[in-house]
């Protein structure tokens, strides 16, 4: 039986939800055994080089939201001639950037290793740079065009359930080569051979699933507007890729490895939130392309519901458990300083508003308004860079933390404005409310947190166990929050469930 929009959003929002869970305990697992195994240094290195990889990226930008975007009304119109062109401009393009990667890479693998001459020989950088490039390789030759069209046709869940499963492989495979004291050079080849399971896997399901038209020509002008896509990526990339080069080129790979420890907890509970949304942005692109505004506007209030929710208790026991997780999780490791209180106070904070953002940015980007809101991804690019340069020679960890928090409030004001007065066309005091009473729940959170947890946790079962404890409390503040502030929305959410899950009507 054909799934409704509903049903396809909660099935992608379910899976996601599991793989960041399967993602979260094997990110925990993977980098303590690096540290433990091979100090903070390799930890720094294998992180950067990650990092600097990923800016070969930018030449994809605007790619993968415009062909999104392209497909919508194809998809609806069931229209295989215009799906297969968008697919076939889309995989032309991708197989030369491909060949560019390459070229990206041997020069890269010749000039990083001058940067970190000091602490590791030559060829041991390079050969490690080119190692852990062959996944991302893969990505781009063979399952970013697929993986676009089943975003597109709300099937993220399928692409999700192959990173589940190449997660786990890539961790037990990790485990088992770091547990027999191989190289770090063995373990990262393991990794990126792990990671080609999700890209090969979506070019030959999409091939032998969709009815894709071979040979059709490339038609460019299905995707008129990559360009302006690019703008909002390039952003989106630097806000996420900035303190890390900062870090390289100012501090050591020791500070890059503090950054790692912290920046992997918030990233990954950004992911939780941004997991949630996974398959609504294309049903709002389905909403827009059949002229449904009323349905978008019930569906936002939805949204908003959701994100904020999560955001307020996922946020509240990160400000209360991060700095207790980092002691535990970095005992015995002494060449360098974890506990950084001002640093994860800022991260979590900009991280945050990282998340405000989520359902006015997806309703942006998903109904294609590149053009008109490209200025805005420039200026907070910009505001990102300058201060992040300026603090991080001044303050190291601290002031790139500044620069994100600056650039991430920017423009999540930009967005909720934006959105406001030209798609949704409704009172900006709704997202004011929002913003202020889930930080009216996280402080409050914390400040009954302070009644029952020690000043010092001792191991992982507290930890778990006072972690528990502020989660239900957290919940608890939020559903009453919800209960008398957005009772509407909240029926409507519990009666969308209901009808595609219980009573099995499609929507």
């Amino acid at each position: 039986m054909k799934k409704s929009r509903t049903q396809k959003a909660f099935l992608n929002v379910a899976s996601s939800l599991a793989a960041e869970f399967v993602s979260l305990v094997c990110g925990l697992i993977l980098p303590k055994l690096i540290l433990s195994s091979y100090g903070s240094a390799y930890n720094g290195i294998t992180q950067s080089i990650s990092q600097f990889i990923s800016y070969i990226s930018l030449m994809k930008a605007g790619i993968g939201g415009a062909t999104a975007v392209a497909l919508y009304k194809p998809l609806a119109e069931k229209d295989n001639q215009k799906i297969s062109e968008v697919l076939a401009a889309t995989e032309e393009f991708m197989r030369k950037i491909a060949m560019v990667f390459v070229a990206f890479i041997l020069v890269f693998a010749c000039l990083y290793p001058l940067l970190v001459a000091k602490e590791f020989g030559w060829l041991f950088t390079a050969s490690l740079v080119i190692i852990i490039s062959i996944s991302t390789f893969g990505q781009y030759y063979f399952g970013f065009t697929y993986q676009m069209l089943l975003s597109a046709d709300q099937k993220d869940y399928i692409t999700t359930c192959l990173n589940i499963l190449t997660t786990i492989v890539n961790t037990l495979l990790s485990v088992i080569l770091i547990g027999q004291n191989r190289s770090i050079h063995v373990i990262k080849l393991g990794s990126s051979i792990a990671n080609l399971i999700t890209p090969l896997s979506l070019y030959f399901y999409v091939r032998k699933k969709y009815k894709i038209i071979k040979g059709v020509k490339p038609n460019k002008d299905v995707i008129p507007q990559r360009w302006d896509a690019t703008a909002h990526e390039v952003a989106s990339f630097i806000n996420n890729n900035t303190d890390v080069v900062l870090l390289t080129l100012f501090t050591n790979m020791s500070e890059i490895s503090v950054y790692t420890v912290y920046h992997y907890v918030i990233s990954n509970l950004k992911k939780i939130v941004t997991q949630v949304t996974v398959g609504f942005g294309a049903a709002f692109g389905d909403m827009y392309a059949r002229n449904e505004i009323d349905l978008m506007h019930q569906n936002l209030g939805i949204f908003e519901l959701i994100i904020y929710s999560f955001t307020s208790v996922l946020y509240s026991v990160a400000l209360v458990m991060i700095l207790p997780f980092v002691i535990i999780y970095t005992d015995g490791i002494t060449d360098v300083e974890y506990v950084r209180p001002l640093f994860a106070l800022i991260t979590i904070v900009a991280s945050i508003f990282n998340c405000f953002r989520i359902p006015y940015r997806v309703i942006v980007i998903n109904v294609g308004h590149y053009k008109q809101t490209k200025n805005g991804a420039i200026l907070e690019a910009v505001l990102n860079i300058t201060v992040s340069i300026i603090g991080c020679i001044k303050f190291g960890l601290i002031g790139v933390a500044m620069g994100t928090l600056c650039a991430m409030v920017f423009r999540t004001l930009q967005y909720a404005v934006y959105l406001s007065k030209n798609i949704m066309y409704r009172d900006i005091r709704f997202f004011i409310k929002h913003v202020m009473l889930t930080f009216i729940i996280i402080v409050a959170v914390y400040l009954i947190s302070r009644l029952y947890i020690p000043t010092l946790i001792a191991g992982w079962l507290h930890w778990v166990m006072y972690a528990s404890l502020t989660t239900v409390i957290a919940i608890l503040l939020t559903l009453g929050t919800d209960f008398l502030f957005y009772k509407e929305d909240l029926f409507n959410l519990l009666n969308k469930l209901k009808r595609n899950f219980f009573i099995r009507k499609k929507i």
